[in-house]
């Protein structure tokens, strides 16, 4: 056996279960085993952190799955450590009941070895750079609280933070490329239409008051829009159009991915400016609602969605209706504008709209055709 990847616990009460998992997994990791809830418990009291995942079976003696995943909620356990929830009753209400705790993923028995072994190691990858990513944030934090002691220049502060809200936002978003959340092709294509729809309404509309600098930030911000894609289970992001659409409690976790976003833009905000921390909560949260109410998480109408949040949204339903993905097929550029003004993927602004069919065909010629060019 090589260089152990790290400790994974298993948690039920079956030892045949056990031992297939353990087979699966022992040649990269150390591998733990706990026969009930209450074991399993102090087994992660023990090693904690140490753990890079936690298989965790619900129907248990004594303490059950959801008796487990209630204790470790209350000790923010599963925003470090991922948690997979083996079942023989992987039906709707568990596997959503179980999301809302916090597992990123429900496995079903009998298990599928080789496809468990891809969903736990990309996870427990995903993990382990988020852990990193928060750990050097924490230490920037640190450093720069350091520097303003030592530094009384308002200047030489702006420009560090400038510096590292710019790191931090390019590893985010190359963390999505890197699991095949988002491309970097994509991220981009939406930062520059919305700034070019943005540039157009700030010249059209004056009454919304955007400043430069705003769809500027704004423009960087855009970029954060799917952040919290990062939470949401491969199976159900990734979820190819021979499978059929998301059922409605598929979706309902995909829906998560805004609130997730804040979350994570929550966790840094020490390390962003003031301005680019709200224009990314926004974008994040508000980038699915929509013009007439009938959007998420909030059920925002008209002007209660924040400007930044109505033009990403624009941006990314277009962007959406031309390209590939595993659930569809792209639509050509003329279709995909004449079903934005149709209503049939979204209710838009109607100030939006009147600028996003002004720029669309030059902007669709500057960067959207390049780069479908094979």
């Amino acid at each position: 056996m090589g260089t152990s990847l790290g400790k994974i616990l298993i948690i039920d009460d079956v030892e045949m279960n056990r031992a297939i998992l353990r087979e699966a997994f022992i040649e990269n990791y150390d591998i733990l085993e706990a026969e009930n809830g209450y074991v399993g418990l102090e087994q992660i009291e023990e090693h904690g952190d140490e753990l890079t995942a936690v298989f965790l079976d619900i129907i248990m003696p004594e303490l059950d799955g959801f008796g487990v995943l209630g204790e470790l909620e209350s000790r923010e356990f599963l925003h470090r450590v991922p948690v997979f929830l083996i079942t023989t009753e992987a039906t709707e209400y568990v596997a959503t009941k179980a999301y809302n705790y916090g597992v990123v993923d429900v496995i079903s028995k009998p298990f599928n070895l080789t496809i468990i072994k891809r969903r736990v190691e990309n996870i427990i990858e995903l993990y382990a750079h988020r852990n990193k990513l928060e750990s050097v944030i924490d230490k920037k934090q640190r450093a720069e609280k350091v520097e303003r002691n030592r530094q009384s220049s308002t200047i030489l502060r702006s420009e560090n933070i400038q510096h590292a809200q710019w790191s931090i936002i390019e590893t985010l978003v190359a963390s999505l490329e890197a699991h095949n959340i988002e491309s970097g092709k994509h991220i981009r294509r939406i930062c520059r239409l919305t700034n070019v729809i943005l540039r157009d309404l700030k010249i059209s509309h004056p009454e919304y008051n955007l400043t430069d600098k705003d769809i500027h930030v704004i423009t960087k911000a855009a970029a954060l829009h799917d952040i919290g894609k990062i939470a949401i289970p491969e199976r159900i992001l990734l979820k190819p159009k021979s499978q059929g659409a998301l059922s409605e409690g598929e979706f309902a976790i995909m829906k998560t991915h805004t609130t997730k976003g804040c979350e994570l833009i929550e966790a840094i905000r020490s390390s962003l400016s003031e301005d680019m921390y709200t224009f990314a909560h926004q974008i994040s949260r508000s980038h699915h609602e929509r013009w007439d109410g009938k959007g998420y998480p909030d059920g925002l109408v008209k002007t209660e969605i924040p400007i930044s949040a109505q033009a990403v949204s624009l941006a990314d339903a277009y962007n959406a209706l031309i390209s590939k993905r595993a659930y569809k097929e792209p639509v050509p550029h003329e279709m995909a504008v004449r079903m934005m003004n149709e209503g049939q993927c979204g209710v838009f602004n109607p100030d939006l709209l009147e600028c996003f069919n002004r720029v669309i065909d030059g902007i669709y010629q500057e960067i959207y055709a390049i780069d479908f060019i094979q």
